[in-house]
């Protein structure tokens, strides 16, 4: 004779919508947040939008990871920052008149954009002086160049 021991009975219970959502509710700003959810009456909740990703300390409490965390942001924004001066350098030295303006600053405009004639437009480029027609810029790169000491077009392709 065996004997068996009676199976337990196992109900097995399947929710069919565990998170519920609705199109309805993403179509509300913030809906994921109390703070966000205040919707678009103010500016608040874009500048909390942008806070909550950087809000660190409400992600973890180690310490350690916080850390990198911090760092990891800080280094990659410097990678951008050094990318667009990168940038500007190199169409300083492929596009601008800085060499012209250098023998001649008084007489001759900074310009470090020329455009093409495409469509008419390059009606954009005015006289700049040094038979350079270009836009003429205002940012000050020139004289930020000439004051850290690049003095050719072949050290700014090099900083670049």
């Amino acid at each position: 004779m065996i004997i068996r021991s009676p199976k337990p009975e196992v109900k097995i219970v399947v929710e069919r919508d565990p998170v519920k959502t609705s199109f309805e509710k993403w179509a509300k700003p913030g809906h994921f947040s109390k703070t966000l959810a205040k919707g678009p009456d103010t500016t608040t909740w874009i500048w909390n939008l942008h806070a909550d990703a950087h809000d660190f300390d409400s992600h973890t409490k180690d310490l350690e990871e916080i850390s990198r965390k911090v760092f990891s942001a800080h280094f990659g924004q410097l990678a951008i920052i050094f990318i667009w001066l990168s940038g500007m350098y190199f169409h300083g030295a492929r596009f601008s008149n800085y060499e012209a303006w250098l023998a001649d600053p008084t007489h001759i405009k900074p310009s470090a954009q020329v455009v093409w004639p495409i469509v008419g437009q390059e009606i954009l480029n005015g006289d700049v002086g040094g038979g350079f027609r270009g836009i003429q810029i205002t940012s000050g790169f020139f004289q930020i160049w000439r004051a850290s000491g690049i003095t050719s077009e072949l050290q700014l392709y090099c900083t670049a």
